[in-house]
């Protein structure tokens, strides 16, 4: 029988947000109950705390923000391209169409989380906790999720082109809907994974299987 997932949470946001503009940040800076259209970046500072914040079609290219704090936030539009996230806590975050290039998450935690049509090409998910989580139709091109905790995480209908799962157990991930463009891994990572028949032939020609089809 397949388990049933666990929800994943929405952010929770007020309706009337004080609207700022965000031109710098210091060491452990609280953000909280905002809305930010417009951001002078890019911004540096570490352990820093977004609370109830809503971020629209604003650009964090290229700012360092490891060891920062986002809980009930959304990401609506946002080029957060070659981002340092390192070490960051996500709660109840939600990313809709944003551009993620480059962006370094390794050894972040992450809990009710979901990335909706985003562009993440060559991002760094590397040593991450990653629970109750969701990618939704999201073009994960080169990107790395090694030695990945994963609990409750959907992948839903994104494109894996050239991704690397080593060290990272998929077992009860679905990948069934996903579209495989090459991908990284050994037989011991996608033990217990969820995969459909079509993907199956692909994934035992990838471990140099060879398929004989009736003629």
């Amino acid at each position: 029988m397949k388990r049933k997932q666990r929800a994943i949470h929405e952010p929770e946001l007020p309706e009337n947000l004080e609207e700022i503009e965000l031109t710098h940040l210091s060491y452990h800076d609280l953000i909280e109950l905002s809305r930010i259209e417009k951001i002078k970046g890019p911004l540096v500072g570490e352990h820093v705390r977004f609370e109830e914040v809503y971020l629209k079609k604003v650009t964090l290219s290229q700012s360092q923000l490891s060891f920062s704090r986002w809980t009930d936030v959304i990401f609506n539009g946002c080029d957060l391209s070659n981002v340092d996230f390192q070490d960051a806590y996500f709660n109840r975050v939600a990313f809709h169409n944003c551009k993620l290039a480059g962006a370094d998450f390794d050894q972040a935690n992450f809990q009710d989380v979901q990335f909706i049509e985003c562009e993440a090409p060559y991002c760094l998910f590397n040593q991450t906790l990653l629970r109750d989580m969701a990618f939704r139709q999201c073009l994960l091109k080169g990107a790395n999720f090694m030695e990945v905790q994963f609990d409750n995480v959907q992948f839903g209908y994104s494109v894996i082109q050239d991704v690397t799962f080593t060290g990272s157990s998929l077992a009860s991930i679905d990948l069934s809907n996903c579209q495989f463009r090459t991908i990284h891994l050994t037989g011991e990572e996608l033990r217990g994974a969820i995969i459909s028949a079509e993907q199956a032939v692909s994934f035992i020609e990838l471990f140099g299987v060879q398929v004989k089809y009736d003629e």
